[in-house]
């Protein structure tokens, strides 16, 4: 069994309880993360140092990319989070410790391959920056962005950046990770594209952690319950983190 977290955002409570989980399986052999270990949250050194010796490969997620390039076109309380954390990240004590954490993000690569999987934060076409939303099925969409995004793998696509975990079908179709509670057979041939969910900040009004077992025949979503308010707590005692941010978490929104 492989699982697949991502968005963490720097929420060390909510990782720990995903990585609990995990653990009490027993079934679990690898752990991927998709991206996004920081941003958003107030424990980014903690949840880096964690995601790094638990798992086999971290992606680079667009909140790595803005820490390293710059926080261009992110709304205000994003850029002071992103800006907050580069600042922390600059800091770390001694000297081999603080180049040891740019190595690492410097490192992240785009997009990772096994077998018939493709992994990315993003999406295939865009690996760390571009979303790919329940939106874009609508009428009026664009007809081309889905049709060009599953031309753009093999068989299996497994993404993040949304915080909103669920499956794309080849014939336009989203099922949410709610409509799937039992898993979903993912072995029949069709291409899927597979949103993981969030660690550290759900968006789709269940607060829980998610993320995602897969077996090499079916996904299954796991929602996990955390210390929310041990979060908030943290994030009170950063000035430049936005409340909103810590607002948000208890919403799932």
């Amino acid at each position: 069994m492989i699982a697949f977290i991502s968005d963490l955002h720097a929420n060390l409570p909510a990782l720990t309880a995903v990585l609990r989980d995990i653990d009490s399986l027993g079934t679990v052999q690898r752990i991927y993360c998709l991206g996004d270990v920081i941003g958003y949250g107030p424990q980014p050194l903690e949840c880096l140092d964690i995601a790094a010796k638990r798992c086999k490969l971290i992606l680079m997620g667009n909140h790595e990319h803005a820490v390293l390039y710059g926080a261009y076109g992110f709304h205000p309380a994003a850029k002071r989070a992103i800006d907050w954390t580069r600042q922390v990240l600059q800091h770390v004590a001694p000297m081999a410790e603080r180049k040891a954490v740019w190595q690492l993000l410097e490192g992240l690569p785009n997009r990772h391959e096994f077998d018939d999987v493709l992994l990315v934060h993003g999406s295939p076409r865009d690996p760390v920056m571009e979303y790919v939303l329940e939106s874009d099925l609508w009428e009026g969409s664009d007809p081309t962005k889905i049709d060009e995004i599953f031309a753009s793998f093999r068989r299996l696509c497994f993404i993040g950046h949304t915080h909103r975990p669920g499956i794309f079908t080849e014939d336009r179709c989203f099922l949410p990770a709610a409509d799937v509670a039992d898993g979903y057979n993912v072995a029949d041939g069709a291409r899927y594209l597979i949103n993981v969910g969030s660690v550290g900040q759900p968006r789709d009004r269940d607060p829980r952690s998610c993320y995602t077992l897969f077996s090499g025949d079916a996904v299954y979503f796991r929602r996990v319950a955390y210390d929310i308010d041990a979060t908030i707590a943290e994030f009170a005692k950063v000035p430049d983190l936005d409340s909103r941010l810590s607002e948000r978490l208890s919403r799932g929104e």
